[in-house]
């Protein structure tokens, strides 16, 4: 005896939809790892441009502090960890004569990103004529 027709047929439509699902499951994780990829790129940048304009602020810093006191020789300008991140956040100004010049050695550093361990610097070196 033979099976009927439309027993036949739904056991195809069960294999078609579960080639469709298993697809369809293949997409949607593909989709996630490119979205999770491109989240932590955009983190990274983030860090990055942060570090780079913390560089600048302490800059503008050591200009705004020597040209109001001609004895200044540098700080720590900011040292801290944001109690939410856990992230180090550092800003250090060294100043150094030569002649009639002050050389600004400003260093920004960003330390302890979950997403990224390492830590991220960036230092910047100003000449100023006094």
């Amino acid at each position: 005896m033979s099976k009927p027709k439309a027993s036949r047929r739904s056991g195809a439509i069960l294999i078609v939809a579960l080639v469709a699902v298993a697809i369809f499951t293949g997409l949607v994780a593909t989709n996630i790892r490119w979205v999770l990829r491109h989240r932590q790129t955009v983190k990274s940048e983030r860090d990055l441009i942060q570090v780079q304009l913390l560089c600048d602020a302490g800059c503008d810093r050591a200009a705004g502090r020597l040209s109001s006191d001609a004895g200044y020789t540098g700080e720590v300008w900011i040292d801290q960890q944001d109690p939410d991140t856990g992230v180090m956040t550092k800003v250090s100004i060294e100043i150094l004569r030569d002649g009639d010049r002050a050389i600004a050695n400003v260093q920004a550093s960003l330390d302890g990103r979950s997403h990224q361990p390492t830590k991220i610097q960036r230092t910047r070196r100003v000449s100023f004529s006094e």
